[in-house]
C-alpha cells in the first residue's frame, strides 16, 4: 500500500469515529479539530498521489 492511499485510509477512519463521537457525545470543540485534521490528511494523500 502507497503512503498516499495510507494517509486516504486515515483520515476517513478519523472521520468516521469523529461523526460516531459526535452522535453519542454531542459536538465539541474536539470533534471539530479532529475533522479538520482528517480532512486535512485526506487532502494530503490525495496531493501525493498527484505528486507521484
Amino acid at each position: 500500500m502507497e503512503e498516499w492511499q495510507k494517509l486516504v485510509i486515515i483520515g476517513v477512519i478519523l472521520i468516521i469515529l469523529a461523526a460516531l463521537f459526535a452522535i453519542l457525545k454531542g459536538m465539541n470543540i474536539w470533534i471539530v479539530v479532529i475533522i479538520i485534521l482528517a480532512v486535512l490528511d485526506i487532502a494530503v494523500g490525495l496531493y501525493r498521489k498527484k505528486i507521484m
